[in-house]
This record gives C-alpha cells, structure tokens and sequence, in this order.
C-alpha cells in the first residue's frame, strides 16, 4: 500500500471507533512525536533529523580525528563476515 492509501485506511478505521481509551492512546502516540520522522534506520525503526545531524557530526568528527578505514581494509575485512 502507498501511503495515501495508509492513510485513507486509518482515516476510516478511525471513524468507526467508539473506544474513547483508544482514541486518546492513538492520539498521544501522536503527539509524543515532538520531531517529524526523517527517515528510517535500516532495521526498520524510525530517525529524526536530529538524530541524522548528530551522527553526521560524530562521523565528521571521526574523519578529522583519523578514525577511518580504507576501501581496501574494509574489503579485507568483509571476506570473514
């Protein structure tokens, strides 16, 4: 499903809730998200540009500090995986 469709589903399964304890459950999930959602980790779960900013810097910060592998050593490397 496209996300208009997720969406529109919602929208309909919403509309025919009676339950007011699930209503507010649904709608303090929705409002836990103080920062919009800006991508997703490769396991699936959720990142915010916050969190995108913070591991640009410590991954800067471990370039300058020569924290860093070569292309050739990473190969290596990935032969015993």
């Amino acid at each position: 499903m496209d996300i208009k469709a997720e969406k529109l589903y919602l929208i309909e399964q919403l509309a025919r809730l009676d339950d007011i304890k699930v209503i507010q459950q649904i709608k303090d999930i929705l409002n836990s998200q103080k920062e919009p959602i800006a991508g997703y980790k490769p396991d699936g779960g959720p990142i915010t540009k916050s969190e995108l900013v913070a591991r640009a810097r410590d991954s800067n910060k471990a370039i300058k500090e020569g924290r860093v592998i070569s292309i050739e050593d990473l190969e290596k490397e990935s032969e015993n995986w």
